[in-house]
């Protein structure tokens, strides 16, 4: 039975037609759910409604500005830090290098450029063995499988982008 139509005649204010006042009526007859919504909504436009008391509307509408201001202060006052932060960390981990750019900057030059190419070198040598892989294990492989090959590929190229790194530093401090 579709109780649509019928929810929306008990709910909403307009007026019916004779044919939908029967049908209704015939409705709240056979249906205990409708008749009990027909009531509660009798019994909700019996009660005497009860206003608001005088400015709450104006209250409500300075409270509510107030609080955007509050929260858009809140805002700036967090993205204020976080960015303090974020570039005291950037000032932190790039301070050796800055240091060295300054001692010797043609040293720095010549370690980033090495990295750069050592890194790339690593790049190269991890897409021709995934080349490699592509070409002798796809049958062997299920798709589970090539997640791992995959994770461990990933794995082995940052750990030797670290070492490039890492040499570098050391090369650095030794010379």
């Amino acid at each position: 039975m579709n109780h649509q139509p019928f929810e929306d005649w008990l709910l909403n204010e307009t007026s019916l037609n004779p044919q939908q006042k029967r049908d209704l009526n015939v409705h709240l007859l056979a249906c205990r759910a409708c008749a009990a919504l027909a009531e509660v909504n009798l019994a909700f436009r019996a009660v005497r409604q009860a206003e608001p008391a005088r400015g709450f509307s104006e209250r409500f509408q300075r409270r509510l500005v107030e609080r955007k201001q509050a929260l858009r202060r809140r805002n700036v006052l967090g993205f204020g830090l976080l960015a303090v932060g974020v570039l005291m960390g950037l000032v932190w981990v790039t301070f050796p290098w800055l240091r060295a750019a300054v001692h010797s900057p043609i040293d720095l030059l010549t370690t980033w450029v090495s990295s750069l190419v050592g890194l790339w070198a690593t790049v190269q040598a991890v897409f021709r063995a995934v080349l490699v892989l592509f070409r002798v294990a796809p049958g062997f492989i299920s798709v589970s499988g090539w997640a791992i090959v995959v994770a461990v590929l990933m794995v082995w190229g940052a750990l030797s982008a670290f070492s490039v790194i890492k040499f570098a530093r050391e090369r650095r401090l030794v010379s």
